[in-house]
């Protein structure tokens, strides 16, 4: 018997109050134009420096680094 896997819906993660994430900054256009999700703040940098490992990059970047309220 063949079984088709069925697409179940993700638990959200549930982050503690001071969490801090960064992400990199893939979108077109200005990154001040980002708004981050509701219960957190957010800012843009531009930095050559991985914001979570801390070593060089090959050239700077923008990073979203956003904090949970």
């Amino acid at each position: 018997m063949t079984r088709i896997p069925t697409s179940r819906p993700r638990m959200a993660a549930i982050y503690a109050p001071g969490t801090v994430r960064a992400r990199r900054w893939h979108g077109d256009g200005d990154v001040r134009g980002y708004r981050p999700p509701c219960g957190w703040t957010a800012c843009a940098d531009l930095t050559d420096i991985h914001p979570i490992t801390g070593r060089a990059l090959p050239c700077a970047v923008w990073w979203i680094v956003e904090t949970k309220e």
